[in-house]
């Protein structure tokens, strides 16, 4: 019994020792050449002015003193204080298509609201179509695009006809560089209460009220 102990401590104090001997191999940081990550900046070209390069600006014309989304865009709705009220509502396609996206219903159903509550306030509508659309000969799609936002207004919220004026473009006002992109497939309305002094302000589709 004392050999067999006498064993045990033997072969724990040889391992104690080995492992006493061992060493850690410490591997030396790598070493970058100090000129190694140093890149080139280049002056990125912001034509607009409103903070996005233009590789990342989906709207490279944006007017001056704009909000502007992450895509340099300006926001899909706007509404101001109680005694200025002014929006913008923006509404973007699919090719060759008048359909609005479910996505904008909720903007479009607080401009209705609004519109249907405050009879003062008049809209602009205006609705665009890419190049490529245009050389396809889908000329009219840009006032289909402006009549059905129409015809929500009135048929869903009682908006009399007078007070929406439409207009319908082709590609001639792009806001995107590519001519498939969906930013040029869209529509731009301005919504604004009359006391401040809007002008000459006559329905563009003379005196028809036709819900398209």
């Amino acid at each position: 019994m004392i050999i067999k102990n006498h064993r045990t401590l033997l072969l724990l104090a040889a391992s104690i020792t080995l492992v006493g001997c061992q060493t850690t191999t410490v591997v030396p940081p790598k070493t970058t050449p100090q000129d190694e990550n140093i890149r080139t900046m280049k002056a990125e070209i912001d034509s607009d002015g409103d903070g996005v390069s233009d590789k990342l600006d989906y709207c490279p014309n944006t007017p001056p003193n704009v909000m502007i989304d992450k895509n340099g865009c300006p926001p899909s709705l706007e509404i101001t204080d109680k005694n200025f009220i002014k929006g913008e509502v923006r509404v973007y396609y699919d090719e060759n298509s008048s359909e609005i996206d479910s996505k904008y219903f909720e903007e479009l159903n607080r401009v209705g609201a609004l519109m249907h509550k405050r009879l003062d306030i008049v809209i602009v509508i205006e609705a665009h179509i890419s190049a490529r659309e245009e050389k396809r000969g889908y000329q009219t799609l840009a006032n289909n695009r402006a009549e059905r936002f129409k015809s929500f207004l009135i048929s869903k919220y009682q908006v009399n006809c007078n007070r929406i004026k439409t207009h319908g473009y082709g590609a001639e006002q792009p806001v995107a560089s590519s001519d498939t992109d969906r930013y040029n497939r869209r529509l731009y309305a301005v919504f604004i209460d009359t006391k401040n002094n809007i002008e000459n302000f006559n329905n563009s589709n003379g005196e028809s009220c036709q819900v398209f």
